[in-house]
């Protein structure tokens, strides 16, 4: 990216990453001093938070594939992209019918790749530190967290997602706990080095207390919207218009505001359609979100690749 871009997009991410940490010390010092957040409080923002920009961040994909696709391709570029997304997120449907338990591991091993990816290209990771290492304890904190602190919590839903019992799922979270300590060491390291390059680490320090202090629900929720999904509608504007930051809030407020609306509406069915008890409910969602995950991955580099090679 040019020098305009990098001007408004860092100035973006600044504020980005000051409000998310605003949000979440909120949350945590809510929890300290006993606010109530029951099951209903978790849904509302979590939910909130997909509709919002957790979902939506993902409708931006066709549009960054169209100017690679169109000259390779002609007008016929959304007949090949959309096959592919399709055929790459039903592959995934097709797994999670077949073999839920495996397709759950690879969903989990392909969001700690994902979100690790995107904190390391956001600049949150220090040079010192092995891009590698960042990634994976980047990545791994909003999975590894909840699974270690809160496995009662977290039990129930990736049950229903691989189709076992709660007790099954509890014994086979159970090394997480092991993995914990090594994982404490790392991420002090990464955030120590983060610290000593003058790389703002608040957000990642009350990250990590959202998912310690906070119900998983919740603390994903935050993490999910505020932070991951957030930065990523903010790099996609500042590909789209690299030298004007208002041109590009204007797009991404109209990309976003129809995705919103078209995932409200798929969420507000699993409702009325007689889902019975949160389970219910968020078993499709995670599902659907894994299918989207693959190819949204794919497009995700694509875009890495080219700021890149334009920076």
């Amino acid at each position: 990216m040019g020098a305009a871009s990098r001007s408004w997009l860092g100035g973006a991410l600044w504020w980005q990453t000051r409000s998310a940490a605003c949000v979440l010390a909120m949350f945590c010092l809510a929890r300290l001093v006993g606010v109530p957040m029951e099951l209903p409080v978790q849904m509302a923002v979590l939910l909130s938070g997909m509709v919002l920009v957790g979902v939506p961040h993902g409708a931006f994909d066709h549009l960054v594939a169209g100017p690679v696709l169109r000259p390779l391709l002609g007008r016929a570029w959304w007949l090949v992209f959309g096959a592919g997304y399709v055929g790459l997120a039903g592959l995934v449907g097709v797994a999670w019918a077949v073999v839920p338990g495996v397709t759950l591991a690879a969903f989990l091993a392909a969001s700690i790749v994902h979100f690790g990816l995107g904190d390391v290209e956001d600049g949150l990771a220090a040079r010192a530190v092995p891009g590698w290492l960042a990634i994976a304890v980047y990545g791994s904190l909003p999975v590894l967290l909840p699974i270690a602190l809160h496995p009662d919590a977290a039990a129930p839903v990736l049950a229903g997602l691989a189709g076992m019992t709660d007790a099954a799922m509890l014994e086979a979270l159970r090394p997480a706990t092991w993995v914990l300590p090594v994982w404490g060491v790392a991420f002090a390291w990464v955030v120590w080095a983060a610290r000593q390059e003058g790389l703002g680490v608040a957000e990642r320090l009350l990250t990590a207390a959202a998912f310690v202090l906070l119900p998983p629900l919740l603390a994903f929720g935050l993490y999910f919207s505020v932070g991951h999904a957030m930065r990523h509608v903010l790099r996609v504007g500042a590909w789209h218009a690299p030298g004007d930051g208002r041109a590009a809030a204007l797009w991404l407020g109209r990309v976003l505001g129809a995705a919103m609306v078209v995932t409200a509406v798929l969420l507000s069915g699993l409702f009325w359609g007689g889902a019975d008890g949160f389970v219910a409910v968020l078993v499709p969602v995670f599902r659907g979100i894994a299918a989207l995950t693959l190819p949204h991955m794919i497009v995700t580099a694509w875009l890495t690749s080219e700021a890149t090679q334009a920076g």
